[in-house]
């Protein structure tokens, strides 16, 4: 459960809560306003993913839409998430605010060391997010 101090915490370490501009004039960050409400709990196995829908694609029945976040500050690189929806939700370059489900599946290969030859069997997962949809 988020606590609303733990949420403004989080906010003013990356810095988004609203502040002024040069000019005095108050301004707030885009990705300010996508902040969960504090009320609101996500659930065990939900996210919120907030970002800009680079593209979206049939693929099979489901709509893939292609997520570009926010990188956490200035040195970082953005995350870039694959939501998968049975409807088209948005389109290229629209900001995007997808409450989903996480999903997945557990994965196995074998694998062989290049040093010793020895094979060996890897355990792995492939993740999913599958819009909540109404």
């Amino acid at each position: 459960m988020f606590a609303l101090d733990n949420i403004r915490s989080h906010m003013s370490t990356f810095g988004l809560f609203a502040g002024a501009n040069i000019s005095g004039e108050s301004v707030m960050s885009a990705v300010a306003q996508s902040v969960p409400n504090p009320t609101h709990t996500l659930k065990p196995g939900q996210v919120l993913i907030v970002g800009r829908c680079v593209s979206a694609k049939r693929v099979g029945t489901l709509f893939s839409h292609l997520v570009v976040m926010p990188a956490p500050d200035p040195y970082s690189s953005p995350s870039t998430v694959e939501v998968l929806a049975k409807n088209r939700h948005a389109d290229g370059e629209q900001d995007v605010r997808f409450m989903c489900r996480v999903g997945g599946y557990k994965r196995s290969y074998k694998t062989t060391d290049r040093e010793t030859g020895e094979q060996r069997q890897v355990n792995t997962a492939d993740n999913k997010l599958f819009l909540i949809e109404d």
